[in-house]
């Protein structure tokens, strides 16, 4: 079990640093953001050779964190703080479903509507521009993220088997995210990720030399009972 809770927890770091370099890729991904405003600027983006690779990279990036969610609830599961972790389970697991089809859409809708913008359709671009129903599913999105690393921060900070600090560290690393600017981007990722490996090493350090409340009074109760 501690290896593949380590392995599950190194590859959610992987992804934040997945997502890191990635962002490097292109010059501001917020432009997608606000394409009605700046359909050039748009179009030139989703259009460029490194583009296709970034939102690629999103893909594997949500497969990785989900791997990971799903370990972290595992070694959470054996703590007085499985209840919060269960409902963190549910709201990640949701915005990674999300996610997958924002990476689709950004994957395969918003190049078809670049190249249209570029041949001279301008009306193409109300189809990547970010109100009604694609800014519900945005913004769902976004909701649930923090919404399930706020819980698992919370399970993270009553567990008492990984360093306290680790899930506010990467719930403050997403919450960051949608602020502009390539670099504090770079910077969150490589944040959240960071907050993952710290739990990696903690399992790896630890795991075994601190019982769960529950299994401990469980023991208890069997060599009184015996």
């Amino acid at each position: 079990m501690k290896k593949r809770i380590v392995s599950c927890l190194s590859i959610l770091g992987l992804a934040g640093l997945v997502f890191a370099f990635g962002d490097l890729l292109i010059p501001q991904e917020n432009v997608l953001f606000e394409a009605a405003q700046r359909p050039q600027e748009f179009a030139e983006l989703v259009t460029s050779p490194n583009y296709s690779i970034w939102a690629a990279r999103g893909l594997v990036g949500v497969l990785m964190e989900m791997i990971g969610t799903v370990g972290l609830y595992l070694y959470l599961q054996r703590t007085r703080a499985e209840r919060l972790a269960f409902y963190g389970l549910l709201f990640t697991l949701t915005h990674h479903i999300l996610g997958l089809g924002v990476f689709a859409l950004v994957i395969f809708l918003f190049p078809a509507v670049g190249e249209m913008v570029l041949a001279g359709n301008m009306e193409a671009i109300r189809f990547a521009t970010m109100d009604g129903a694609l800014a519900a599913f945005m913004g769902a999105s976004l909701f649930t993220t923090l919404a399930g690393l706020a819980l698992m921060a919370v399970a993270v900070w009553r567990s008492g088997v990984l360093p306290r600090w680790s899930g506010w560290m990467a719930f403050l690393g997403f919450a960051l995210i949608p602020f502009p600017g390539v670099l504090l981007q770079f910077l969150t990722n490589i944040l959240w990720g960071a907050a993952y490996f710290w739990m990696a090493y903690s399992v790896y350090k630890n795991y075994g030399q601190q019982e769960a409340p529950e299994e401990k009074l469980t023991g208890e109760l069997a060599i009184s009972n015996g």
